[in-house]
This record gives structure tokens, sequence and C-alpha cells, in this order.
């Protein structure tokens, strides 16, 4: 299994957050909140994530505890693995690859890549 990438994370976490992802996105925010609870985790930084859940100190801090969680627990990074995949699929995150073989114009960012 692929480690968890916090990037990954957070382009998820937002958008499930934020409510922009409808009810399938608040069944899987609440899965993730309802994780974190069971591992006594991240409980400051949910609370803040879901005050305000568009602001990305606050998402980072939650996503970093959850990966900082599946470093050290591999049951922990297998449900979490699972879960992104299939939120993923809610959000519509595009995965873009790591290397780009055409020309670029302007500016790339690109956070850590997370191969899939």
């Amino acid at each position: 299994m692929e480690p968890v990438s916090g990037a990954a994370l957070a382009a998820t976490v937002v958008p499930l957050a934020t409510g922009a992802a409808g009810e399938p996105g608040a069944a899987a925010w609440a899965a993730l909140a309802e994780f974190a609870a069971r591992h006594d985790v991240a409980g400051r930084e949910l609370d803040a994530v879901e005050d305000l859940p568009g602001d990305p100190a606050r998402v980072a801090a939650f996503t970093e505890v959850l990966t900082a969680l599946a470093d050290r627990d591999p049951q922990a990074a297998a449900w979490l693995g699972t879960w992104l995949a299939e939120a993923d699929r809610i959000v519509d995150v595009p995965h873009l690859p790591q290397t780009a073989t055409d020309p670029v114009h302007g500016s790339v960012t690109q956070p850590d890549a997370d191969p899939r």
C-alpha cells in the first residue's frame, strides 16, 4: 500500500469539509471524523477545520496528524488509503503525474506527488 500523502488528504478534505461535495461528501467527512475520534487523534484540529474549513493552515494541521498516525499504524494507514480512494471519487480530485513530457508554459505548482 502506498503511503498516505498529506497533500492528497488536504486536496480531498477541503471540498468535503466545506460541503462542496454534497451528501456523499458529508458521509465521507463523517466517516473521517469518526475515524479520528476512534483513534483519539486530531480532535482540536478537526474542530478547527469544521469551524473554518477553507483555511489551509487548519487543513494542514489536521492532515499532518492523520498522516503521522498512518506512518506509525499500518491498520490506520490501510483505512485512510481506502477512505482516500473512495473520497477522491466523490470530489473528483485529479492526480497529476509528477513529471511533464510536453512543453510547459507558465507557472506550474504541484505538491508532493501521490502516484497511484
